[in-house]
């Protein structure tokens, strides 16, 4: 079994991904504050009852299979892309513009803080696997 099969693993490399591709929407709307006629960008937040659907309706992970219909099935895949959605918080300034700078800074630090709490609990996984094989701390 590979690292990539793990359906935790894979579902905390998905939102990690999902959040950086929103920083950089979110840095966008930033850069173009001054734009006359930009309207702000945010991504669809991922819909985690479908992820996990997709991950439990699986009959097949790496050759095991459930033997009764109460056992969850679990798989690899991952979403596709992520869609890009208008945001519509904030009205738009005399140029057109919809971008709020404060809006915009809440948003990166809040996507910043997710990240980070992410990427933390995928450091934790790796570790409590690696105690569980007999190789701490390597």
């Amino acid at each position: 079994m590979q690292l990539t099969d793990v359906p935790m693993l894979s579902l905390l490399r998905e939102r990690m991904s999902w959040l950086d591709a929103r920083q950089k929407v979110l840095s966008q709307n930033v850069a173009n504050a001054d734009s006359p006629g930009y309207r702000a960008m945010d991504l669809k937040p991922l819909d985690f009852e479908n992820i996990l659907s997709g991950q439990t309706q699986a009959k097949n992970f790496s050759g095991l299979e459930t033997d009764n219909p109460r056992h969850i099935a679990i798989s690899g895949e991952s979403m596709d892309g992520f869609q890009d959605d208008a945001s519509s918080d904030t009205a738009a300034n005399p140029t057109g513009n919809t971008v709020s700078l404060e809006q915009e800074m809440i948003k990166v630090a809040d996507t910043q803080s997710q990240y980070q709490a992410a990427a933390n609990l995928y450091a934790k996984a790796i570790g409590m696997m690696r105690t569980a094989i007999g190789r701490p701390g390597s």
